[in-house]
């Protein structure tokens, strides 16, 4: 009814926007409730309704004025301004004696508030925050974090705040939202990394939850060495060791060898306190000091190694197994009764089930007779469905390339009962330049519920990068099993399966390369070694978009989350760095500046550097075509 409200009936519109006069107050709520729900409406359209709840906000019944409460709590979230008039009425419910009232008005006023506002805004949150319940706090702290990627300039204001309600009492759900708040902005706006960091190394100081304080230790061994004066946190990170659990302690010992291999000069004091903690009561803390410190006397070599690349490595498989949440409010649809007080459900992905995958046919390619004498692989592709995951044969794809040929596997599971499939192989053909099959490994037998792997190797020129499509036909020879001997029958049927192409990318030539620190490997490269190109993308809609598809193209890894695009921002540059697949594998940085021209086109400013003059110009043109 409400989606035909505005489908274009005046007879139905007019009835609805009349309803907003009933004498009953249910009627006329009703009738606000529905145009505030309806989709793509204006600030025009919406007014009748906002006037009508900016009354019922100061109505003598609570249940009223937590209703328009609620309803412009909801309507802020995607129409801001028409809700600003009543920014003034909302104000004042900040002292209601209901604090489901007062938070939800708190909430609006973030929402609507200006960047001149904020200011006053954190001193009333001030003064009601500690009289309301936990689940309360945290939908505040949920909104000051969309505030401070709405207006990054406030970012000292509202961590001071933060900080503060650190130290407030709160049980764990609060104080994780505070620390999560924290980590967004640091990671949302670089200016407030250093400020962010000092706050949360105040936090450990006094923090009663283990899990909280090993995140905080584990942060700050991956960014306090990116700072400009890394030293300031050892203090903070050795008292743990002293004061601390076991668990604590032992995370402190790790952020510590973090600092010792990434910054070189603090090497010799770190390991003087590395060796302090080689007689802690714990085996854990100890058998991490010990094993720390032996790498970090040892030659740089073991250095990036063992502790480095093991840094890196944990933190990709983090990232690949965290459930990533969205730091801008939620957004409601028509109807959706979704309480705003509630956290956003995180969406989960199949990233942590895909990179054991990789794992496993990585080592089973290490494994195969025939294949580990070419080695580990450059990069290996995520698995890929190329048949529907219901039917009889379920076969995912995985792409290992290498400088100068490219294997392609292919993982199959029989789902067809007393049925045993012999000489598996995948036949591949297709118009792509560079690429000549040189041979295949199939599979001798499938039985009926096993999975198995058969390989296709194709032969590359080791200076191009060959893209395109690859039909794939499934052939086998197929045996019926008699039920009662369970025998399969002597002769056997050939047959094919028809699968999906299979598509090659620039990205399965790339592997996302972990930095330190960006801006420094950019500045010792060069310019010398840099190709630019501006270019307009008048497909994308939003930058957001246009950064997705940057990241998405060229595998790269993102420095800093920089691939998140600040809400309502006009320019953003995401750094970018990989290494691709050559002999030896080139090093590269991209830096992409995406940004709004004059007609309101996204454009792009590309700017690469590393590796030679060919391999640039390769990935300037195929991010064109």
């Amino acid at each position: 009814y409400q989606r035909r409200v505005h489908g274009g009936s005046p007879d139905l519109s007019a009835f609805v926007v009349n309803s907003l006069k009933h004498s009953s107050e249910m009627v006329v709520f009703e009738a606000a409730k529905c145009l505030c729900s309806l989709k793509n409406v204006n600030v025009k359209d919406l007014t009748p309704a906002i006037l009508v709840l900016q009354l019922y906000l100061t109505s003598h019944k609570s249940v009223l004025r937590f209703a328009a409460v609620r309803l412009l709590n909801k309507v802020a979230t995607s129409q801001p301004l028409a809700v600003t008039t009543c920014n003034i009425d909302m104000e004042s419910l900040i002292t209601d004696p209901n604090r489901y009232i007062a938070t939800l008005a708190i909430t609006t006023l973030l929402k609507t508030g200006s960047e001149f506002s904020v200011d006053r805004l954190m001193k009333q949150i001030n003064s009601f925050i500690n009289d309301i319940a936990d689940e309360f706090k945290v939908a505040v702290i949920d909104a000051l974090k969309v505030l401070c990627v709405k207006f990054p300039h406030k970012h000292t204001v509202l961590l001071s705040f933060l900080s503060e309600a650190l130290r407030d009492e709160g049980g764990y759900d609060f104080k994780k939202a505070i620390v999560d708040a924290i980590i967004s902005i640091i990671d949302t706006i670089p200016p407030a990394k250093e400020e962010g960091l000092l706050h949360l190394c105040e936090f450990i100081e006094d923090c009663e939850f283990t899990q909280l304080s090993q995140r905080v230790l584990h942060l700050l061994g991956q960014m306090g060495p990116t700072t400009s004066t890394p030293h300031k946190y050892i203090r903070y990170i050795y008292n743990r060791v002293i004061l601390e659990t076991p668990a604590v302690r032992a995370a402190s010992v790790s952020a510590l060898a973090k600092f010792a291999a990434l910054c070189p000069p603090l090497r010799p004091s770190i390991r003087v306190l590395l060796q302090r903690v080689m007689r802690d009561d714990d085996d854990e803390v100890r058998d991490r000091a010990v094993f720390y410190n032996s790498v970090l006397a040892a030659e740089d070599g073991d250095v990036e190694t063992f502790i480095i690349e093991v840094a890196n490595l944990t933190k990709t498989r983090r990232a690949h197994l965290e459930v990533k949440t969205n730091i801008e409010a939620p957004q409601y649809e028509p109807g959706d009764e979704k309480d705003e007080l509630s956290t956003a459900q995180p969406t989960t992905d199949q990233s942590g089930r895909h990179h054991k995958q990789v794992e496993k046919a990585v080592k089973q390619l290490a494994a195969h007779p025939k294949l580990k004498a070419f080695g580990p692989p450059h990069k290996t592709s995520d698995p890929e469905h190329i048949t529907d995951p219901e039917s009889e044969f379920v076969v995912t794809s995985l792409k290992h390339t290498y400088p100068d040929h490219v294997i392609f596997e292919f993982g199959i599971h029989n789902n067809m009962d007393d049925v045993i499939l012999q000489n598996v192989r995948v036949k591949m053909a297709g118009d792509v330049e560079g690429l000549e099959e040189v041979a295949q490994w199939p599979i001798q037998q499938l039985k009926s519920g096993e999975e198995q792997s058969c390989y296709v190797l194709f032969a590359k020129d080791p200076d191009t990068f060959a893209t395109g499509a690859l039909a794939s036909v499934m052939h086998f020879t197929m045996l019926e099993v008699d039920k009662e001997t369970g025998e399969p029958e002597a002769d056997g049927t050939d047959d094919e399966y028809q699968l999906e192409e299979v598509v090659v990318n620039v990205c399965d030539y790339m592997e996302a390369l972990e930095m330190a620190n960006f801006h420094n490997e950019w500045d010792a490269i060069g310019e010398l070694e840099q190709s630019a190109e501006t270019f307009s993308l008048a497909s994308m809609k939003t930058l957001q978009a246009a950064a997705d598809e940057i990241v998405g193209f060229l595998g790269m890894e993102a420095f800093n989350n920089s691939k998140l695009v600040p809400a309502k921002s006009k320019a953003h540059t995401v750094f970018l760095a990989g290494c691709m697949c050559t002999s030896p594998p080139s090093k590269l940085l991209v830096k992409a500046k995406v940004f709004y021209s004059t007609e309101q086109i996204v454009t792009l400013e590309f700017a690469i550097r590393g590796g030679d003059e060919p391999l640039r110009q390769f990935l300037t043109q195929e991010l064109v075509s």
